[in-house]
């Protein structure tokens, strides 16, 4: 199933590995990390997105699990 990231980015639901979200303490943003498999199983690749709050990290990681669920 593809997931939409954003706008012109898509990824195959098979291909997510992991999603790490953080934050960072002295800017006081959140970062999400999705890494995936591209083509195949033995590259790899990371997809990277900041957020100045919580509320828009928190509405793009629910939006990204309505779609893989």
């Amino acid at each position: 199933m593809l997931v939409k990231i954003e706008d012109g980015f898509y990824l195959n639901s098979v291909h997510i590995i992991a999603i790490r979200v953080s934050k960072n303490m002295i800017n006081q943003y959140f970062s999400i990390d999705i890494d995936y498999t591209p083509n195949s199983y033995k590259a790899s690749g990371t997809y990277h997105k900041q957020f100045q709050n919580k509320v828009d990290a928190d509405a793009f990681l629910q939006k990204l699990n309505q779609q893989i669920a």
